[in-house]
């Protein structure tokens, strides 16, 4: 018999930001650009339903530090610090972590969940020389909550890297003229992309970020 219970959907959203040390100069326009991010979003009673957000920073190590929650219950959003080297190895097996409690606990609460978002936003390459294992283990055909996996890159970042570790679409920083510009550009593509989710009830995949330019990836889902 066919369960007569629509199950509402909803798109767990991990916002994974490199904090390493080169990112300091732009600590407190990382903070505004988030909060501006989550006021927007809470105040699209559709999009908060819809969507659930994690932040996620890496350097050395990598940190939740904002757990998945629906937008309209985050009260107050922790702050970012940056300091440390950029590694992406502990980042991804982070993110495969966070995933599997997250989608659990989203499945538990009655919700119709879709497959992950996963935004990265980093301004250089990786020092740890590994980090290909981890990104393979978190995007592997048998991982069933396989992110769809966005990549923006600004500053140092290099192309190559970032056509390698997304697997729908991959940016580059080219028509900034300065850092600033460019982590506003990635944020407000991030907060466009979540309420045109939102619309169609499906996730979108950007097709553009202003001041960016679109790379080739190397990984095809």
């Amino acid at each position: 018999m066919i369960d007569p219970v629509v199950k509402s959907k909803c798109l767990p959203a991990y916002v994974v930001i490199d904090t390493s040390s080169s990112m300091k100069p732009q600590e407190q326009l990382l903070n505004e650009t988030v909060d501006h991010v989550f006021d927007v979003l809470g105040n699209s009673p559709r999009v908060s339903e819809f969507a659930h957000i994690s932040i996620i920073t890496f350097n050395t190590d990598a940190h939740v530090v904002l757990e998945m929650a629906d937008i309209d219950q985050v009260a107050n959003l922790p702050m970012i610090t940056c300091d440390g080297t950029t590694n992406y190895g502990r980042m991804f097996q982070l993110v495969k972590q966070r995933i599997d409690t997250d989608v659990t606990a989203l499945h538990a609460s009655g919700r119709a969940v879709l497959r992950p978002a996963v935004f990265i936003l980093t301004d250089g390459a990786p020092m740890d020389k590994n980090w290909a294992a981890d990104f393979a283990a978190l995007t592997d055909k048998t991982f069933r909550r396989r992110p769809h996996i966005i990549s923006y890159g600004f500053g140092t970042a290099n192309p190559a890297v970032l056509g390698k570790i997304a697997t729908k679409a991959a940016f580059i920083a080219t028509d900034v003229d300065n850092e600033k510009e460019a982590i506003v550009s990635m944020l407000t593509s991030l907060l466009n992309t979540l309420v045109t989710s939102a619309s169609a009830q499906e996730f979108r995949i950007p097709e553009q970020a202003d001041g960016y330019e679109r790379v080739p990836i190397e990984f095809v889902d």
